[in-house]
């Protein structure tokens, strides 16, 4: 709910207001129209590109990214909260229209990781004493 740090930003506090995610994706710049203290909109793909969009941020800038775009993959920074299980990306997007679904709409079309990367990436997670790996994405065969 963005009404209490909106608040809080007219109030004259520092704040910097981020919405993200599908919805945000598919929201868009209507997102600032409704709620315009809000800093920065941005789509799943984007979300290894946070620090540039919020130094964007941080020069005056109110900042919408959620063009569809192909996923850049950044495996050097993979975030982990566990020391025996690690979650490995393998797709982005998805390609079926599940009328109840809004990733093919926001995430767009499947986009595979190569299988080296995966397989580079899950020993690299073994190497390091890794018991457990999951793969994610949309659709896994």
């Amino acid at each position: 709910y963005i009404g209490p740090h909106a608040k809080r930003k007219r109030a004259g506090e520092d704040v910097t207001i981020v919405v993200a995610g599908c919805v945000a994706q598919q929201e868009g710049e209507a997102l600032l129209r409704r709620a315009p203290e809000v800093d920065l909109v941005m789509g799943p793909q984007y979300a290894n590109r946070i620090g540039d969009l919020l130094e964007d941020v941080s020069n005056g800038n109110q900042v919408v990214a959620t063009e569809a775009s192909h996923i850049m993959e950044d495996s050097t920074k993979p975030r982990r909260q566990s020391s025996v299980a690690a979650w490995v990306n393998v797709i982005y997007g998805c390609n079926e229209r599940c009328t109840y679904c809004i990733v093919p709409t926001t995430r767009g079309v499947e986009q595979s990781r190569p299988v080296e990367s995966i397989v580079q990436e899950v020993k690299e997670l073994v190497a390091q004493g890794y018991k457990e790996v999951t793969l994610l994405g949309q659709n896994i065969e």
